[in-house]
């Protein structure tokens, strides 16, 4: 597919841009992706342990690397739940986070690079309290992309949810690797109201935004490689500003602007534990949704659960 201004975008950012004409998952496509390339850079590590004549081993897979489609046929969500979309009508794109090591590089299991040279690669030293804010963050980046296409009313429901008037326009799924973590959405692009897998979604053309519009060095600009830049964009932009931050939770204000589950009343469905009713009211420093149960008045953290927004049911 040509997407002239997604390649224009990616060279601004120094994001590497693969595209499937298919995929039955970006997220397993990319996720297989960085284990094989992981394998590879252990191999050859341990090959130049043992020649010095070896040649360059290869590297990592690249930081921001993203790998994206148009058709996807097994795409999987939260809880392991499959779907797929029509061919053409909704841009699935997945985007790997590498870890980053904290100075010399520290190697997995105990043994050092002199003693065990396939513990190459560096530990992940993410801090755990940092993944929490990913889902949300991509989903702010939607938020935004969407809005500069058009779309009003567009916010977030904790965790992973993009929603237009209490209706989905996109899904998150962030899955956690050795080597870093990848960030997938699926965004309804061009889906009619017959085409939508259930009546509770919406796409952007439903919304209004046309199918045509930013020109690009004389070329016309389809509306999913609009919305493939803008996202990009955005979401460069805030993982930078994630990395950064040296306590994740002062994103806190920028993602709680954007989050519609705020003071709604709310039905937390948990695994293997009897639904939470209350009301949300706020986020705690991990990103978890804090709700004030109806039952105790107590506040509960939920760092994972199907939220319903009550009004919508």
């Amino acid at each position: 597919m040509h997407l002239p201004l997604s390649a224009r975008v990616c060279d601004e950012v120094g994001v590497a841009l693969i595209w499937r004409e298919a995929s039955a998952s970006t997220n397993s496509d990319l996720v297989s992706r960085a284990a094989r390339v992981a394998s590879e850079l252990r191999d050859a590590r341990l090959a130049e342990h043992a020649t010095a004549d070896s040649g360059p081993p290869p590297t990592a897979l690249a930081d921001l690397t993203v790998l994206a489609t148009d058709t996807q046929t097994a795409g999987r969500g939260r809880l392991d739940r499959a779907w797929s979309t029509p061919p053409g009508t909704a841009l699935a794109v997945s985007v790997f986070l590498a870890h980053e090591p904290s100075g010399a590089p520290e190697l997995v299991g105990s043994a050092s690079s002199a003693r065990d040279p396939a513990a190459a690669l560096p530990r992940a030293t993410l801090d755990p309290r940092r993944l929490g804010w990913v889902p949300l963050l991509a989903g702010v980046a939607m938020v935004r992309a969407v809005r500069s296409l058009g779309v009003t009313g567009g916010g977030l429901k904790w965790p992973n949810d993009v929603l237009v008037d209490g209706r989905k326009l996109c899904g998150i799924l962030t899955e956690l690797t050795p080597t870093g973590v990848v960030v997938g959405a699926g965004l309804n692009v061009s889906m009619t109201a017959q085409q939508l897998p259930v009546p509770t979604a919406t796409s952007l053309v439903i919304e209004g935004v046309p199918e045509h519009g930013e020109s690009v060095d004389g070329e016309v600009a389809s509306l999913l490689d609009r919305a493939l830049a803008a996202y990009l964009r955005e979401l460069v932009q805030l993982v930078g500003r994630w990395r950064e931050a040296e306590h994740p939770a002062d994103l806190r204000p920028l993602v709680e602007q954007h989050l519609q589950t705020l003071e709604l009343a709310v039905r937390v469905d948990l695994p293997g534990q009897p639904p939470l009713r209350g009301v949300a009211v706020g986020l705690d420093d991990d990103g978890r949704l804090l709700v004030r149960e109806t039952a105790t008045s107590g506040v509960v953290a939920v760092a994972a659960g199907d939220v319903t927004h009550l009004r919508y049911e």
